[in-house]
């Protein structure tokens, strides 16, 4: 894919990096030259010093063949013009719009006028808080969240100690509302399970599952074989 991305703040610059070392080509646009020039050394792509808001910007970093636009700036109204305009330039080309104050993420998300030119609105500060005040109230999982859905994918590891090592999943007896999606033995290979499918004695295990039933969850992956249990 070839992706422009408005903003060579520290999201911007990590969305970059990322998307070059899945083999997607990148194009910035900053308006800082300094920090042009400064990321010009340190991504393979094309660094633009220029503003977005511009179409004759957007037209140098040749939006019209771009697949996706991210606008990442810390500033709402400049990142809401700038996927207006790339819009308007390439009508097929999938938007992203960085906005920093959750109450406005709400208005484009539920404005049906808006969506037309913003495929994905997203709010960085308001999946930090939703991260952290998760981490709070339960905390000691490696965690990914989906808060809108009132739901998260967490791992655990199975070790020597684990009670649940060698079983199969049927008899686990997780809770409704919960599912293993994948999982890693010490090796690292991957199986996507059935009920019958055993665990491994050591290795990794991921779930989807709803807020409301993941202590429940915890307790069943984190339960440890008595001493005598244990070779």
């Amino acid at each position: 894919m070839f992706i422009v991305i408005m903003g060579a703040g520290r999201v911007g610059y990590l969305v970059a990096k990322m998307l070059e070392n899945e083999g997607h080509d990148v194009t910035i646009i900053d308006i800082d030259k300094e920090r042009a020039k400064e990321l010009s050394f340190l991504i393979n792509g094309l660094v633009i010093e220029g503003d977005a808001t511009d179409h004759k910007t957007l037209e140098e970093a040749n939006v019209k063949q771009a697949d996706a636009f991210a606008a990442l700036t810390g500033r709402d109204d400049a990142n809401i013009l700038a996927c207006i305009l790339a819009k308007h330039l390439n009508p097929e080309v999938k938007t992203v719009l960085r906005i920093s104050k959750p109450k406005n993420k709400e208005v484009f998300e539920r404005v049906e006028d808006l969506k037309k030119y913003f495929d994905v609105v997203i709010s960085p500060e308001e999946i930090a808080a939703n991260y952290i005040f998760r981490s709070l109230t339960t905390p000691g999982f490696d965690r990914v969240l989906f808060p809108r859905e009132g739901a998260e994918i967490v791992k655990f590891r199975l070790d020597d100690e684990s009670e649940i090592s060698e079983k199969s999943v049927k008899d686990l007896n997780l809770p409704r509302d919960s599912l293993i999606v994948a999982i890693y033995d010490e090796k690292g290979n991957l199986t996507i399970p059935s009920g019958d499918t055993k665990l491994p004695k050591k290795g990794e295990v991921v779930v989807f599952a709803k807020n409301s039933v993941l202590n429940e969850i915890k307790k069943i992956f984190e339960q440890k074989k008595s001493s005598g249990e244990q070779t």
